[in-house]
């Protein structure tokens, strides 16, 4: 069995030993109480390396390094809160692990360059089986980060920068915040693939959302840049796909993008200014009767209503009258209860989908995985983007890949 002793000094430096074991690596797991530092997650995602990334949401967690990494594809972030503590890297090849890197260093620039750390190297198989299992029990517990989380995590961040002394108590009001009532891994069911993907679809919408938040808000100051990227999908699907354009790379996007979205505000206001009226209908109509004070009041014609002008409902209701048919085969009561649970729950976002589609306790008949992913976006448009087959395809169009 091999081990050595890594402390970060100038014979035994962290950085060298990392690159070592990643090259040979096709999976890495990594739990830090502590992250910052993104060098390594960015080489390895660059080199098609998987990442199952476990950190403590909790300063110095660096915000702004969750945030540059979230929207990859290749990487999985969850989180743990104030007593979480471990540090350990785990290298894996061909589902097998190989070395374990355990210790002292948090992934931050100080934990593996700087500090004076100890680490150890194993390598012997029985103790890798054990803390592979280690890590799967803490996953286990963790909890998945979304965008949302990391908006709310945003705010602690900055005040801990400012006032480092206060830390500790704005950390317990976000761990009541976001976990309220929030199912861990070991109670939830499990999660089908349709509704897992409206997370990948949403860390792959943020991507664009930050190329193109300047200019919706300056092209429309008053709609959520969500519903005017929804309707830009609409743009790319009808004109740009049809003038057959060359799709973009992956480092193309960054250039391209921006410059479409320019491209497709111009289309939009010379052509009824569709963005603004529907962000008015959103407002007027799912905002308002789908509002916490106004959804245990909702009435059978409105919850009609709803059904009728979601972009997949509507599609059925003029085929299929399904808006009669959601409204006779649900009582009011189970349409309410379970777009309340929907909408309002603290549940991941995947697992309230799935239950709206499985869980018998919140399924509606008519009501399908595509009307749930368009509902959320329509309710609330400033946390949620709507997901259908027109934004799918355009994304596709655009070079993602929803996998």
């Amino acid at each position: 069995m091999q081990k050595i002793i890594l402390t970060n000094n100038n014979e035994k430096n962290l950085k060298a030993i990392l690159s070592g074991f990643a090259e040979k690596a096709d999976k890495i797991k990594i739990a830090t109480a502590f992250f910052s530092n993104t060098e390594f997650i960015n080489e390895w995602l660059n080199s098609s390396k998987q990442i199952d990334l476990l950190v403590s949401l909790r300063p110095p967690t660096n915000y702004y390094s969750l945030k540059k990494i979230h929207s990859n594809i290749g990487i999985t972030i969850q989180f743990l809160g104030n007593n979480f503590h471990s540090k350990f890297i785990i290298f894996y090849y061909n589902k097998q692990p190989f070395t374990c890197i355990i210790g002292s260093s948090n992934f931050t620039e100080g934990g593996l360059y700087k500090n004076i750390e100890t680490n150890a190297i194993l390598t012997d198989i029985e103790y890798l089986h054990e803390i592979d299992k280690q890590f799967s029990n803490l996953w286990e517990q963790s909890f998945s980060l979304q965008p949302t989380d990391l908006a709310n995590f945003k705010t602690v961040f900055e005040q801990f920068q400012k006032r480092e002394k206060e830390t500790e108590k704005e950390q317990s009001k976000l761990e009541k915040k976001i976990l309220k009532k929030r199912a861990n891994k070991k109670k939830k069911s499990k999660v089908g693939k349709e509704a897992k993907q409206y997370f990948i679809f949403w860390r792959v919408v943020d991507e664009v959302k930050e190329m193109v938040k300047d200019i919706s808000e300056q092209e429309y100051p008053n709609v959520p840049v969500y519903i005017s990227i929804d309707h830009f999908w609409h743009w790319v699907k009808v004109v740009w796909a049809k003038e057959n354009r060359r799709k973009p790379t992956a480092a193309e996007r960054k250039k391209v993008i921006p410059k479409l979205f320019k491209e497709y505000c111009e289309w939009d206001k010379s052509n009824d200014n569709h963005t603004e009226r529907m962000a008015k209908a959103s407002k007027a109509l799912f905002s308002k009767l789908l509002s916490k004070s106004n959804i245990d009041k909702l009435t059978k014609d409105e919850a009609r209503q709803i059904y009728a002008n979601l972009h997949s409902g509507g599609m059925r209701t003029r085929r299929f009258s399904a808006d009669k048919k959601f409204i006779t085969e649900n009582s009011i009561q189970q349409i309410r209860s379970s777009l309340k649970y929907l909408l309002y729950s603290n549940d991941e976002l995947e697992l309230r989908i799935h239950n709206l589609c499985f869980n018998p306790d919140y399924k509606l008949n008519q009501f399908k995985s595509s009307g749930t992913q368009e509902l959320i976006g329509w309710v609330t448009p400033d946390k949620y983007p709507m997901r259908n087959d027109k934004a799918d395809d355009a994304l596709k169009l655009l070079g993602y890949e929803l996998v």
